[in-house]
């Protein structure tokens, strides 16, 4: 008989096996909508990935990214209205700091925290370099359950002076700050001291309507409401207050959403492929009737401002299910190319699901709206036909009767796309299907087009 035996080490790795596949699983993208961006630590946020994207404002801002912000005039300011609205967009992962997390985080673990928090030892004029003596430098302090959390800053990565007030008040009282940092220690009695990257105050309520006032240049559409500004990427109390408007709602069978995407992210077909994956997933076989199309996503409008095409997209009384805001949908409108993918016949909890399941795992996705084909912009941005249709454990591919005939004429192999989604095998059939509505509307378009020409031809 052999008898294996599992020593000290053993038990050893698959305990730090199983932390590493918790802190995984605790992972998410961080973004942050701020109000004002307090310190941003360039030397050190040039080591992520993200970084390059950070230096490259600073640049566009005029700043030498090798000399601290408060003898540099005028640019730090610039630079702050630059990248404020790149953290909302960032796809930096880490994990997030709660009393769920705190106990397993360790040195060098990047991590994201929001909390109520009091400045010790705040900054004076002139902003000097850390001594490294925690009594001495000025560093936030907050609870995390029963532990304590530091975080240190070198003050002279404080992008304003207004950050530096910001601090003083935050001596007198706690006030709520978000960030990015590296986890530097953790002590023996589990206390935390985290070295900032990056942080700054999340917006408010109002902060975001009188931004979307100063933006603006139409009367705000019927139906826009004061949930529309909600701070959707803070963690503070306002956010839970707001929270996705499809919790506690009942069941409404065949709505439709539409899904929107960095484009900019995606290769050709990866939308596709992220939506069905996710749908397959969240909706249960028996429930499936599903229609789905993507396309690019247009916001070309003379001299309206993002911030109408995103109150004018998300208003609507009854209000419309949706995880977007205006502020957020403003700043997507304005930093990158949007691709849309609609998909019909959900219900309210399989539209929440799925909205879940594609933040979870699909870097590129920013949200979904409720679609409602009487609102002019959805009527005229959105796909106007389905592209699949999700039957079951079946996936049909949908043509039209001159779309068929195009491709035929072209020389188009009929079988490649079947062929390219059953090699994916997310479906247990792949066929084609026929839009017989589209198809009578083509043909009528056509014979009506033909007997225009045929009028028109002399005798």
């Amino acid at each position: 008989m052999n008898i294996t035996m599992t020593g000290p080490s053993s038990a050893a790795e698959a305990t730090d096996e199983a932390l590493a596949e918790e802190l995984r699983r605790s992972s998410q993208i961080w973004r942050a909508r701020f109000s004002s961006v307090d310190l941003v630590n360039l030397p050190r946020i040039a080591m992520l990935t993200q970084g390059n994207a950070v230096a490259a404002a600073a640049r566009r801002a005029g700043l030498d990214t090798t000399r601290p912000f408060g003898v540099q005039g005028m640019a730090p300011g610039e630079f702050v209205r630059i990248v404020r609205p790149l953290f909302e967009t960032w796809d930096a992962e880490a994990v997030t700091l709660c009393e769920r997390t705190a106990e397993k985080v360790h040195r060098g673990l990047l991590v994201s925290f929001e909390s109520a928090m009091r400045c010790r030892n705040a900054p004076k004029v002139p902003l000097k370099e850390p001594t490294g003596v925690l009594t001495k430098d000025p560093h936030l302090i907050f609870s995390v359950g029963a532990r304590k959390a530091v975080i240190t800053f070198d003050p002279r990565w404080l992008t304003t002076s207004t950050a530096n007030t910001t601090l003083h008040e935050a001596a007198r009282r706690p006030l709520v700050f978000s960030g990015l940092g590296t986890v530097a220690s953790v002590s023996e009695e589990g206390h935390i001291r985290i070295s900032a990257l990056v942080f700054g105050r999340p917006e408010t309520l109002m902060q975001a309507q009188f931004d979307h006032m100063k933006r603006s240049v139409l009367p705000d559409p019927p139906g826009l409401a004061l949930e529309d500004f909600r701070n959707e990427l803070s963690k503070s109390e306002l956010s839970q207050l707001y929270g996705d408007q499809l919790q506690g709602r009942g069941t409404v069978i065949r709505k439709s959403i539409v899904l929107l995407f960095d484009e900019d992210e995606v290769l050709p077909g990866q939308i596709d492929r992220d939506v069905l994956t996710q749908v397959s997933r969240v909706v249960p076989e028996y429930r499936r009737d599903l229609g789905m199309a993507v396309a690019s996503l247009f916001f070309d409008g003379d001299g309206v401002a993002p911030a109408d095409f995103a109150a004018h997209f998300l208003a609507r009384e009854p209000s419309l299910w949706k995880s977007l805001t205006v502020p957020g949908l403003t700043t997507l409108i304005r930093s990158c190319n949007l691709a849309a993918a609609t998909v019909s016949g959900l219900s309210e909890e399989q539209a929440a699901d799925l909205h879940a399941a594609m933040r979870e795992s699909v870097t590129s996705y920013h949200g979904y709206v409720e679609v409602d084909r009487n609102l002019p912009l959805h009527e005229r941005l959105l796909p106007q036909h389905d592209e699949y249709h999700v039957v079951g454990s079946e996936l049909r591919l949908v043509y039209s009767a001159a779309k068929r005939a195009l491709d035929e004429a072209n020389g188009e192999d009929l079988e490649a796309p079947l062929d390219e989604w059953r090699q994916i095998g997310l479906f247990r059939s792949v066929e084609w299907e026929e839009d017989l509505e589209r198809s009578a509307v083509e043909q009528k378009e056509a014979a009506m087009f033909i007997e225009a020409w045929l009028n028109a031809q002399p005798e």
